[in-house]
């Protein structure tokens, strides 16, 4: 007998299996290290902890270049990784979704796709010392990307975002009759590639050259930066990430019809960009059943030297414009990444406080990144 999942979408909120609202408390568990196999090593006592201290959801991370290790060949040795992930969660009856994760593309810049997938043309990388950074100003990574949308092709002749959806095809096969895992969060923070390029360039102007961040300071300004912002990730959205949505969702329900599938809008989102994407749609036009949003977001200043500083009217404005865009969309939505807080101190905690208010008054759910450190970092004060 097929057990029900655990939670499931009922209009646009989220249930459990008896039929009341569920509210997502999540924790992100994403392991990025190649020697712990990307799976980590998440004990019993580390799910004992999250159930201890009210967590009922997981978003567990995978990477492509550990479950595609070459084109066409799934990793058994992965995939019994992330069994046993789940199964342990599944013991302290907390659910899961899955997250194919990335970070500047793939494991040959840092994490996420496998170097056989990626295709930069010998482009130049540039490593910068804010991580993220290498989005806007490595050829390198903007070229991976630029491969990826426009599917070309690997060593075997199929396209590289041919893989990427037929992978998801075998998740879906394998786990789409698993009660505990209830969604897939198709691709981490899309990013646009070369169009990227220009976003750096005009937030570098805005910042002068990011050594001016008292510029993020005024609300006028940021709305012009904003506006000048959006058309890119717009042109991106519209024109390769709803496409790919629509493929990858295509290719799960042909294998599973009911695990919810998760969307989220461009990288630049995160910082408050208006976002066009729409709900992923069958070849009648008509929206997939079952479809959540969940955006991610951080205040501007996230990994840099200063977040420690908290503060909420930049984060106010990107959140305003995230609930905006859930409204519009119609779907269930909740934060699937937030936070960042390794070393919480007293005004990140505020400015955390202050987003769970939000998230409250909003009626909306979140998943806290990451489990790392809720136990030793300070925030569990707040998150508990």
């Amino acid at each position: 007998m097929v057990q029900e999942k655990k939670i499931k979408i009922q209009g646009k909120q989220f249930t459990d299996v008896s039929g009341s609202p569920f509210i997502p408390k999540g924790i992100n568990m994403v392991c990025k290290e190649k020697e712990r196999n990307y799976t980590g090593d998440y004990t019993d006592e580390d799910f004992a902890f999250l159930k201890e201290h009210g967590f009922n959801l997981i978003r567990l991370g995978l990477q492509w270049c550990a479950a595609e290790p070459a084109p066409g060949v799934y990793s058994e040795e992965y995939f019994s990784g992330i069994d046993k992930i789940i199964a342990r969660a599944a013991s302290h009856d907390i659910p899961v979704f899955l997250d194919m994760h990335q970070d500047l593309f793939g494991e040959k810049f840092e994490d996420g796709a496998p170097v056989w997938a990626t295709l930069d043309k010998g482009a130049e990388h540039i490593r910068t010392e804010l991580w993220s950074e290498s989005y806007l100003l490595s050829p390198a990574v903007q070229t991976a990307f630029d491969s990826f949308w426009a599917d070309e092709t690997a060593s075997d002749g199929v396209g590289i975002r041919t893989h990427f959806v037929n992978l998801w095809k075998y998740i879906a096969g394998r786990y789409g009759k698993d009660p505990y895992v209830i969604g897939y969060d198709l691709f981490n923070e899309p990013f646009p590639g070369t169009a990227g390029a220009k976003v750096g360039q005009i937030m570098a102007e805005f910042s002068n050259g990011g050594t001016d961040l008292s510029a993020f300071e005024d609300e006028d300004a940021v709305m012009r930066l904003i506006g000048s912002i959006a058309p890119i990730a717009a042109g991106f959205e519209e024109n390769s990430l709803n496409p790919f949505y629509d493929e990858a969702a295509a290719a799960i329900r042909e294998v599973d019809p009911e695990t919810i599938i998760i969307l989220e809008s461009c990288y630049f989102a995160n910082a408050g960009i208006p976002s066009v994407i729409r709900p992923a749609l069958d070849s009648f036009g008509k929206p997939f059943a079952n479809q959540a949003y969940a955006p991610h977001c951080y205040d501007i200043l996230v990994d840099t030297a200063d977040y420690g500083q908290g503060g909420t009217e930049r984060i106010d404005l990107i959140f305003s414009v995230l609930f905006e865009k859930a409204k519009a969309l119609d779907i269930p939505m909740f934060i699937g990444e937030w936070g960042c807080y390794p070393d919480a101190g007293e005004p990140q905690k505020a400015q955390a406080k202050h987003l769970l208010s939000l998230f409250e008054q909003a009626g909306i759910g979140q998943v806290y990144f990451d489990h790392s450190h809720i136990k030793d970092g300070g925030i569990i004060e707040v998150l508990r």
